[in-house]
């Protein structure tokens, strides 16, 4: 049996159903109808079937979302290849790039993380971006998602134990970056049109510094993955769950 500190390179049962990058950032009106376009040009070039459309948030009144916060950084564009894993969104104040399954691997996720970062501050719209975040969303179905038994999560209210309907929000404060878990048990999703149950595990981290540069994203890529990883491993399954994920370490 492998020690806990040594992380799995892979899970050949991979609960995991999407990832998901995202910047933030303040604008001027309209750059939001200017970047899709300026994405899609460049992004052609390597992926010659791509297809732009416009989201059902892109009707939403400018002052509307302006003013209300579940709004504010919501996409209104979608890019995306038929058959392909990865999708690209644009809001007036947000981008996103997402894999869904099957899953790239790490590096060729951060290869196309880092090849649209250099697309947005080539093109001088976005020179101080806000915030960015690392966020994977994993499913755990069948035996796994009977209850929280799977996961090193303990809830009592009184003497009663919560061991399944949870819907929860957790921050979790880690040196020089911050996790924001999420978990909800009997959950529904949608995938390849396809309807799926289960327990998902909805974890986001992000740096609590951002320098507002471009370099500094790029170079706290690695930190965000190794940090949120580390969690996930080591704070949130259990040693039995990721036995029955069948792990594989090099």
């Amino acid at each position: 049996m492998l020690p806990m500190d040594s992380l799995p390179k892979r899970l050949r049962k991979e609960p995991l159903i999407e990832v998901i990058w995202q910047v933030r950032f303040e604008s001027e009106q309209g750059i939001g109808e200017l970047l899709p376009g300026i994405l899609f040009t460049w992004l052609r070039k390597e992926h010659p079937a791509l297809q732009l459309r416009r989201l059902p948030s892109a009707d939403i009144p400018a002052p509307l979302a302006q003013m209300d916060p579940n709004l504010r950084f919501v996409p209104k564009m979608m890019i995306e290849e038929p058959g392909g894993s990865l999708v690209w969104q644009v809001g007036d104040r947000v981008i996103t790039l997402n894999c869904r399954k099957p899953y790239v691997g790490w590096e060729r996720f951060k290869e196309a993380v880092v090849a649209m970062m250099k697309i947005i501050e080539g093109s001088g719209l976005i020179p101080h971006p806000l915030r960015h975040s690392l966020r994977y969303v994993d499913l755990l179905q069948d035996d796994l998602a009977l209850d929280l038994s799977t996961l090193k999560l303990a809830i009592r209210l009184g003497d009663y134990e919560i061991r399944s309907r949870v819907q929860m929000r957790v921050e979790i404060p880690d040196s020089d970056c911050l996790h924001v878990v999420q978990i909800a048990t009997g959950a529904t999703v949608s995938i390849a049109g396809a309807q799926m149950t289960g327990t998902i595990v909805d974890l986001e981290t992000l740096p609590v510094h951002t320098q507002g540069a471009w370099d500094a994203l790029r170079a706290q890529l690695d930190l965000l993955h190794e940090r949120s990883k580390a969690l996930f491993f080591h704070q949130i399954l259990t040693r039995e769950t990721i036995d029955k994920l069948e792990p594989e370490y090099c």
